[in-house]
């Protein structure tokens, strides 16, 4: 064989030993690169349910890594023959010869050895390499299944958000038992309501659902069952399929709670159970205020004029704005109201947040010295049946002669500037009657008790007038007004000695205190007609009260002053100490409860999984997570310990002993941190310095027998 023959032989070798190399170097590179994504994926890069992006990640780290490798191998080895030779001794140097010599043709080096010679070595390395096997010298094998195991575990971790590993296992269990029922996916829609203006969202496969409230909530149940059973905080429902292996499950989200969904089948046991908790968004009411003036407001002009600026905001989108007053005239309980609204210009800046402005001008409302005019802001969203909102009430008042405080007198900041009558609780129930039609019941009643509350208001201040010694306990007697009792006539002696009480005003003012009274109890309970009919003869007492004769407040006489020279002084020798029962302090039902289920969950760690128990013990963890659901769907501590019981259900079915430990551990824990903040904080022990000084005073007192007391 000649020698341009030998030569070609011993590039085409080089050349495969080349390649071999590189591609060894990129599957290396693909590995490590796979390896990274991998631990990148267990440490939450990218997070759970993002499969797409989780591909997209191990293909940017198996591609960088092989390209970082084979750069690395390009560098280090720019001539294969060397590598050859380490790992194939039998060359003995000739590769490397023979490589230097087709690479020198040509040149002044190739010119040193005789023809001869090198037509010999090259003889001798075409021998060689025709002997030699490029999948010894360079085995894949340990490569490659690195490689592989690699591509496993990231395509094991990119599955878990595709194909959950219970589905699996349930589908693997069915094939052996074909009576078990199962539930394949769970599709949810959410239709906010139509006020809301939002887009309908599908949700898959969920453990917690968070809508806004009054939206509709459609389930579409994939399972393998005969029927479905729904359970929620109402009750359980038992639905049969709209078609093969199809249930539809149709909700309302009106308040926090859950959804559990347990497939059966007639001829077997039921299958695991799904629960779905459920966080319902309130529709937050919006929030109105007056920013300009922001203030009460003194008017020495009626013809003045007042620039007011309101702003108003939702969460989701305001319906209307609008600026109520109420002109208040006449004195005493002879007040006269009028009601009307003031034009605004309102500027849309946004559907949730709106800014409305006025110029205000008064003389139409032709007040006199006196006269007040109390105006606020009234702001609506679009939830039908909401009730409006009302911003603070200011007040701008028309300077009256004689108005301001007298020298040496002072008002208090902090107090109201005016106090609610008695006329204007009449001229609120008239109102509240007149709308009560259009009302929903709850909001008529809580509107109701929200008057009784001004109604005991204003009666505290009439009571505070006579004296104070008028007490509930004599509204409802049905005796004669003017009747005070035994009691109450030994405490009023000192009036009745002066002639107070014959003052005929004086028990017009009882009478009208006594309906306020009885209006308050029948307010409470929406009594409305009744009600008004006692305001109103409460109001007639107290124009006859004003009217007739003058109420004359009693001066109080001035309280002595402690004299403290003389604390500690007096005799001691009959002093003893006093202990008291330590009452004993009833612990919550929802603190019982939470201690009931740490006890159970802590029952379940220490078993162990087994086969024919597994099930059991998993419809009674699935138990356990909708009883602690119950206690307050809402609260974000209680849907973590019932997301933990869940899995820990779903582990046992599986009879995954690891990933039940887990998940059982996981659920104690925050029962624990849960029970904690629960618990109220421990009493501090230990005598305050007070109590401390008084012992050691008590401890120098020499007894009736002489003997000093022990220092405690």
């Amino acid at each position: 064989m000649n020698g341009a023959t030998n030569a070609d032989a011993i590039r085409a070798f080089l050349s495969r030993a080349k390649t071999r190399v590189s591609w060894l170097a990129m599957a290396e590179g693909a590995a490590a690169g796979l390896s990274a994504s991998a631990l990148l994926a267990l440490v939450g890069v990218p997070p759970r349910g993002a499969a797409m992006l989780h591909v997209a990640v191990a293909a940017g780290c198996t591609l960088t890594g092989a390209l970082l490798r084979l750069a690395y191998v390009r560098v280090r080895q720019e001539r294969v023959a060397p590598l050859v030779e380490a790992r194939a001794p039998v060359c003995r140097n000739v590769l490397i010869t023979a490589d230097e010599l087709l690479k020198s043709q040509g040149t002044n080096a190739a010119m040193l050895a005789s023809p001869r010679v090198t037509d010999l070595v090259l003889h001798n390395a075409a021998q060689l390499v025709r002997s030699l096997d490029l999948g010894s010298i360079f085995p894949a094998r340990t490569v490659l299944t690195v490689l592989a195991a690699a591509v496993a575990i990231s395509g094991m971790l990119a599955a878990r958000d595709l194909a959950p590993v219970r589905t699996v296992v349930e589908t693997v269990r069915s094939a052996v038992n074909p009576n078990l029922a199962r539930i394949d996916n769970v599709e949810i829609t959410v239709t906010p309501p139509a006020y809301a203006g939002g887009e309908r969202q599908t949700i898959r496969d969920t453990s917690r659902l968070q809508v806004l409230t009054g939206s509709r909530v459609q389930l579409d149940v994939r399972a393998r069952a005969d029927s479905l059973v729904v359970t929620t905080l109402r009750g359980a429902e038992r639905i049969a399929a709209v078609r093969t292996d199809r249930f539809v499950v149709s909700l309302s989200a009106d308040s926090d709670g859950y959804v559990a969904l347990t497939p059966l089948i007639n001829s077997g046991e039921p299958g695991a159970q799904r629960l779905i908790g459920v966080s319902v968004t309130p529709d937050r009411a919006p929030r109105v205020r007056v920013v300009t003036p922001g203030r009460d407001v003194l008017l020495r002009d009626p013809n003045s004029t007042l620039d007011i600026a309101v702003e108003a905001d939702d969460d989701l989108a305001l319906a209307s704005l609008r600026l109520r007053f109420t002109k208040v005239s006449g004195s005493g309980e002879r007040f006269s109201f009028a009601e009307a609204d003031v034009p605004l210009e309102v500027t849309r800046t946004s559907p949730r947040s709106w800014r409305a402005t006025a110029r205000w001008t008064l003389d139409t409302l032709k007040l006199e010295p006196g006269d007040m005019v109390v105006y606020r802001a009234i702001a609506t969203d679009r939830r039908p049946g909401a009730m409006p909102q009302e911003s603070d009430a200011l007040i701008a008042e028309l300077f009256a002669v004689g108005g301001d405080a007298a020298a040496g007198f002072a008002i208090d900041p902090d107090q109201e500037r005016y106090a609610v009558s008695q006329a204007m609780v009449v001229l609120k129930t008239e109102r509240l009657i007149a709308n009560a039609a259009q009302m929903p019941a709850d909001s008529v009643l809580k509107a109701s008790m929200e008057l009784a509350a001004e109604q005991r208001k204003v009666r505290a201040e009439f009571v505070f007038m006579m004296g104070g010694e008028l007490g509930d306990e004599h509204a409802h007697t049905g005796g004669d007004l003017n009747d005070l009792g035994e009691e109450a006539e030994a405490e009023a002696e000192e009036d009745i000695l002066a002639g107070r009480l014959e003052n005929q005003g004086r028990a017009a003012l009882m009478r009208a205190i006594r309906s306020m009274s009885r209006a308050s109890t029948l307010l409470n309970v929406a009594e409305l007609t009744s009600a008004l009919a006692a305001e109103k003869a409460a109001v007639s007492q107290l124009e006859l009260a004003f009217s007739r004769s003058r109420i004359i407040l009693r001066a109080l006489a001035e309280r002595e002053a402690l004299d403290l020279s003389r604390r500690l002084s007096g005799d001691l020798s009959e002093a003893r100490s006093d202990r008291r029962a330590v009452p004993t302090v009833e612990v919550s039902p929802r603190i019982v409860a939470l201690r009931r289920v740490l006890s159970e969950v802590s029952g379940f760690a220490r078993q162990s999984v087994q086969g024919d128990a597994a099930r059991s013990d998993a419809a009674m963890l699935a138990q356990l997570a909708q009883g602690i659901l119950r206690l307050d769907p809402s609260a974000a501590a209680v849907q973590r310990i019932a997301a933990h019981l869940t899995n820990a259900a779903d582990a046992t079915a599986a009879t995954r002993a690891g990933r039940r430990t887990a998940a059982l551990d996981s659920a104690m824990i925050a029962l624990s941190l849960l029970l904690r903040s629960e618990l109220p904080a421990a009493a501090q022990r230990g005598a305050s310095p007070a109590s401390r000084a008084l012992d050691a005073a008590l401890s120098e007192v020499p007894r009736s027998d002489g003997v000093r007391r022990p220092n405690p």
